[in-house]
């Protein structure tokens, strides 16, 4: 696969599915079982505020003619780090026979772009302890670690 052979779009209704299967295949590989169920409610959600007139979210997914193959998703912040807005890159995930291709850094740059267009100032990401290619990509596009460490608390509603 070349990256040319791949388009990059906002998910419609007839994605959800197909980007449901991403967010749960991402998050068995952290060891988290958060139940296909669950992954497609949060599809469907992310596809209508991706798509709506102003958006909550910026989600794209990369396919390769119709399968879907990878996804980035970003939420919006206010960010005193960045002085201003700024994206959390909550979400970015190829599925494992297109990786090492190019799709991730498509994803990412093209994210990049949109946010320069969007008056964005800023954006973090974060990559899973002992994913050396993620860092890598990460710091070839001009991201830096910082000295945090990441935590998460679960609500139970």
């Amino acid at each position: 696969m070349h990256t040319e052979q791949v388009i990059i779009d906002t998910p419609g209704p007839d994605d959800s599915e197909g980007l449901a299967q991403l967010f749960y295949e991402d998050m068995k590989g952290l060891g988290l079982d958060t139940g296909l169920d669950a992954q497609r409610s949060l599809a469907r959600l992310v596809v209508q505020g991706a798509s709506s007139k102003e958006p909550d979210c910026v989600c794209w997914v990369a396919r390769d003619a119709q399968e879907v193959i990878g996804v980035i998703l970003a939420n919006f912040n206010w960010s005193p780090k960045f002085g201003g807005r700024s994206l959390w890159i909550e979400s970015l995930f190829v599925t494992h026979s297109a990786r090492r291709r190019g799709v991730g850094r498509l994803l990412v740059e093209q994210l990049l772009d949109w946010a320069e267009d969007h008056e964005i100032k800023g954006g973090d990401i974060e990559a899973y302890r002992g994913n050396t290619p993620a860092g890598v990509l990460y710091r070839s596009l001009g991201f830096h670690r910082l000295g945090r460490e990441r935590f998460a608390y679960t609500l139970e509603v």
